[in-house]
């Protein structure tokens, strides 16, 4: 008979080293699961609750897996979203496990998980069969660019299209200047006007307020799993373009960027990211992922959001699919009514992060 997967909670010396435990998980950890993004989303009035997954493998062998799992109430109960996780080489039996621990808590409505695993038919009907209700599309980065950062520089800089290739080296040959700034308030001023150069200083599609940027960049700074990065095109002193790259797990995420329109030397952006790839492959991570494109077959709608920007980070690579969301659901009446009824009311009166959609 199979070993059975256990699920625990973390104790205090695993949380407080999380960031270096889940680079041993099976996906090798990745941004949203990182005790600073667990920190950052209390601001959403979720709490972090850590779990601990030892999971049979189909040779044998026992795998551990360190989950965040966010944590919100709403009105008929509370609910669990594991984001970008848990990721097992055998998710029947962690499904399995999860399900018995998660039954035992008082009030819990649903688990909300992500398995970071590439998206396939094949996959969806694999957990639809183990009780899970396919949900919605959670992460801007569960359609995205991926790139290997293990095959070392040359490797990596040679498969970028040879329009990336030539900006990098046109901008380093102009005098086109990148730098790391200390992380203080000014620095994230500076960035978030950037940010804000984009229609018509209103944004990007789908930002969010001042603040939460705010805490979302200390936290990972102050982690030491956060970094800012400035490009300069003259002598003003005053940034062209930056980028924020967090580097919790081994996959380092390029979060946000910025830049003025009015550039004097072209591919700056290029640059700047290409810096930052060169310092996460000296810091031995495994991968880079340019978070959020469209779907592949979308990947030409302009009508999308992220069209605009899918055309730059496309140059980099393809876009790569990962699984949706599943709801593993607890109690089935009361999820159906918060599902067709309850919830469309209840954020109209409570503002919120509306993460068990």
């Amino acid at each position: 008979m199979p070993t059975p997967a256990s699920v625990r909670r973390a104790t205090p010396e695993e949380i407080a080293d999380w960031d270096a435990r889940i680079e041993s998980n099976p996906d090798g950890g990745h941004m949203v699961q990182s005790s600073a993004f667990a920190e950052t989303k209390r601001i959403d009035g979720l709490t972090p609750v850590h779990l601990v997954i030892d999971a049979p493998t189909p040779s044998g062998a026992t795998e551990r897996i360190h989950a965040l799992v966010l944590e919100g109430r709403v009105s008929l109960g509370r609910y669990w979203y594991l984001p970008m996780g848990p990721t097992a080489t055998d998710m029947a039996p962690v499904v399995e496990a999860l399900r018995a621990f998660a039954s035992a808590e008082s009030g819990l409505l649903v688990v909300k998980i992500e398995p970071h695993l590439e998206r396939s038919e094949e996959r969806i009907a694999e957990l639809v069969a183990l009780g899970l209700e396919q949900s919605r599309d959670m992460q801007v980065m569960t359609h995205t660019v991926v790139l290997d950062l293990a095959q070392g520089e040359e490797e990596l800089f040679a498969s970028f299209s040879q329009m990336i290739r030539r900006q990098v080296r046109g901008a380093v040959k102009k005098g086109y200047r990148v730098e790391r700034p200390e992380p203080t308030q000014e620095t994230f001023d500076r960035m978030h006007a950037m940010m804000l150069t984009v229609a018509g200083g209103k944004g990007m599609a789908g930002m969010r307020e001042r603040a939460y940027y705010d805490r979302f960049w200390s936290e990972f700074t102050k982690a030491g799993t956060g970094r800012v990065y400035f490009g300069y095109d003259d002598d003003s002193g005053e940034p062209q373009a930056g980028i924020f790259v967090t580097t919790a797990g081994r996959t380092a995420l390029y979060k946000d960027g910025g830049s003025r329109p009015d550039r004097k030397i072209n591919g700056g952006s290029a640059l700047l990211l290409w810096t930052a790839m060169q310092d996460c492959i000296a810091d031995g991570r495994l991968a880079f992922d340019l978070a959020g494109t469209p779907p592949a077959d979308r990947a030409d709608d302009e009508t999308h959001p992220f069209y605009g920007l899918a055309q730059f980070k496309l140059r980099f690579g393809p876009i790569t699919s990962f699984l949706p969301s599943f709801d593993l659901v607890l109690h089935p009446l009361r999820h159906r009514l918060w599902e067709q009824v309850v919830r469309r009311v209840e954020w109209r009166i409570t503002k919120g992060p509306d993460t068990l959609r």
